[in-house]
Order: structure tokens, then sequence, then C-alpha cells
């Protein structure tokens, strides 16, 4: 390797899927350096993002005693929108027969978890195995009753977790976890406006936090409540439909922020906005009657992500375990989605990407003892200059 120019070295190891630079690690102290180095991070997760080479997951939570004492599991997807099997993965608090937490969707691949004996909340990577844990609130009092949200500041390249206390007043207190400065700090109060939380799900989109907030006193509408990672502001904008006698749920599908509505014995109605923040961009994505469900009569689904070629949607059953379908926009069909290793599924959070993120010197830990920054130059120069991975790459952005 030490004949090839350092450019072409570098740009090989941008190509190289996340677990095979896991094993590179054991190459050289150099290589061992140059992975863990955060732009390097950075540029080898904006490729997989721009070039959408990497396949996606989806991680399953299993409260069934016979998935322990794991219960979390991967699905990958292949390009002919195929599954693959389901893979156990490691639990990353190392408990066994205990019930674990997924807070909101996922980012850059990492997922925000709360383990429910201990009340422990850390940020995630399953595709490589590691695990930052995040002390409480000073609001918390290791209880049920908060409200977490995860998502990522481009304009500060921080990652952060909100709490949202639970209390039922005008205002509601609002902490901020900053991965960067590994410490929270109190933000301004959430204004609650006689609203109340809709649910505990808090997704992460177009750098903000998003959650579903209904009216208290009187027969408004639901309102969607936003917090702004970057600015810490708050906004909110309204839902596009009549909210009477529905279940309401927020996702992310297909690069938008999406609604999914229950009408009970009715239709599921599934909108996206196409412009964020523009109340008025709300359009129906599809609608799916009863009678058309195959097998069941169900109304609930959650939408867990579109295929590459846009066309099918992959739906799973709220209230029905381990049933997953793919369903055809234009043709408005379904197909059910069969795998191997079958658990009992309980949550679900589309994995996304895989990535090398929270790989760092200082938070892996049980790595080898990363050279001096000194000798890590010198180690990088001999290989090649990193600035020239960056360089070649865009700004990296969420």
């Amino acid at each position: 390797m030490s004949i090839l120019p350092p450019e072409l070295i570098l740009d090989i190891l941008l190509r190289l899927p996340h677990k095979d630079l896991i094993r590179s690690l054991c190459v050289s102290k150099a290589w061992y350096a140059f992975i863990h180095d955060q732009r390097f991070i950075k540029a080898h997760l904006q490729r997989c993002i721009e070039t959408n080479s990497a396949l996606l997951s989806i991680l399953i939570w299993s409260d069934n005693p016979e998935d322990a004492p794991s219960g979390f599991f991967s699905l990958t997807f292949r390009d002919n929108e195929t599954i693959g099997a389901a893979l156990r993965t490691e639990h990353p608090f190392k408990y066994a027969d205990n019930y674990t937490d997924i807070l909101g969707n996922s980012v850059h691949g990492l997922v925000c978890i709360r383990n429910c004996v201990d009340w422990e909340i850390a940020l995630w990577n399953p595709s490589i195995q590691k695990l930052k844990k995040i002390p409480f609130p000073s609001f918390e009092k290791p209880q049920f009753n908060a409200y977490y949200g995860f998502g990522y500041d481009s304009v500060h390249d921080d990652y952060k977790v909100a709490g949202i206390g639970d209390c039922h007043t005008e205002s509601r207190q609002v902490h901020v976890y900053s991965l960067k400065s590994k410490s929270w700090k109190r933000i301004q109060n959430m204004p609650c406006n006689h609203f109340d939380f809709h649910s505990d799900y808090i997704v992460f989109f177009n750098g903000a936090l998003n959650w579903l907030m209904h009216p208290v006193l009187d027969e408004t509408p639901h309102i969607i409540q936003t917090l702004n990672l970057a600015s810490e502001e708050y906004c909110q904008f309204s839902t596009p439909v009549d909210l009477d006698d529905v279940t309401l749920s927020l996702e992310v599908l297909g690069g938008c922020l999406c609604l999914c509505v229950d009408r009970f014995e009715a239709a599921h109605d599934v909108w996206v906005m196409k412009e964020y923040g523009m109340t008025e961009s709300w359009t129906l994505l599809f609608s799916i009657e009863p009678e058309a469900v195959p097998s069941m009569h169900v109304h609930s689904f959650k939408p867990l992500v579109l295929s590459k070629n846009g066309e099918m949607v992959l739906l799973k059953y709220k209230f029905y375990d381990s049933v997953f379908f793919w369903y055809d926009l234009k043709k408005k069909s379904f197909k059910q989605v069969e795998f191997r290793g079958h658990p009992h599924v309980s949550t679900v959070a589309v994995s996304g990407v895989g990535s090398l993120c929270l790989l760092d010197p200082v938070i892996v830990g049980r790595h080898r003892q990363v050279p001096s920054t000194s000798k890590k130059r010198k180690l990088l120069s001999r290989e090649g200059s990193l600035d020239l991975v960056v360089k070649s790459t865009k700004d990296y952005q969420s």
C-alpha cells in the first residue's frame, strides 16, 4: 500500500463500508488514527449520503422473553427492495431482560435510547456497537414523565438531546445536552399555550425537533411544535386535516416530514409536507381503505421507508407483531415482506445509513491508546494529508 499515491489510498478508504473500515483499524497506527479522525468520519458519511451507496437498515426492539437477552435485531434492505435476515444485535446496556425505549428517529445511523430499569439515556450506533451514555438533566428524577428528542445541529456540528419536563402548566422546562460540550444547559421554556403532548414520540427533521400537541381546554386543532437545535427557537405550524375522532403520529418519510392519520374504521391517510414549515405544502401521499388491506381489516400503519425508486413504501401494522408490507403507491397493491430470523417486534426505528459516528478515541475507550497529537500528525502525513479528502468532498451538512 505504501507505493500507492496518498490520494488513491484516501479515496479507497472513503469507498469502504463502515464495517470494513472498523476491521481496517488493525492495519497500522496511522490508519487507526486516520479512521478515528472526525473529518474523515464526516467525509465518509457525506459520501454515503450523496451516492446512496450504503444499505438502509431497520432497528427492531423485541420485548419477547424468547428474544432475550439482547432483544435488538437489525434488518437490512437490498437493492431490489427485499429485506435480509433479522440479525441479533448486542444489547447496548449489557443488561438482560429489561425494557429499552428507542426515542425518536435515527440521525446519521445513531439512535437515542433509554433503559427503563435504571433510566440510563445514551446515544448508540448499532452498526458499529458504540455507545455514549448521557447524564440526566437537572430537572429529571429518574421517572417516566419526561420527553426526549434527539437530533443534529449542523450549524455547530453537534449532536444534541432535548429533555422536556412533564408539567401541566403554561410552560415546560427544556434542557439541551450537547455531545460536543458533554453537558446540559437549560434553554427558554417551551410555550404550552394550553396545549399538551399528543405522544412522547419526537422526530428530528430539517435541523429541528418536531412533535404533536393537542388542546387541553377546547376543540382547537392539533399543532406541530418545533425546536430548532441551532437557534434554540420554537415555532408552530398547523396540521392539514380536520382532526375529529382520529389518531395522529409524526414520521419522516422520503425526505419530508410525514403526518399519519388513522381514521379508525375509515381510511388511513399519510400526508407529507413538501416544503418544511409551509402549511400550504401539505400533500396527501396515499390513502388506504380498510377493505383494501390483505388478510385483516387494519387501519393503523407505521410507514418506515420509501423504496429507492420512490414507488413503494414499507409499512408495519402498529398492532400486529412482525407484519410488514410493501405498498405500491401507483398500483395500490400490497406485498407482504418475508424475512428470516423472525423476532417479535415491539418497537422499530429506521437506522438509515451505517456510519462511523461515535467512533471517537475518548468515547470508544476499549481500543488501545491513540497516539499523541504530534505523533498522529506525523503518522497521517506519511500516508497523505487528510485535507486531500476533505477538499474533495462537499461541505458537511445534516
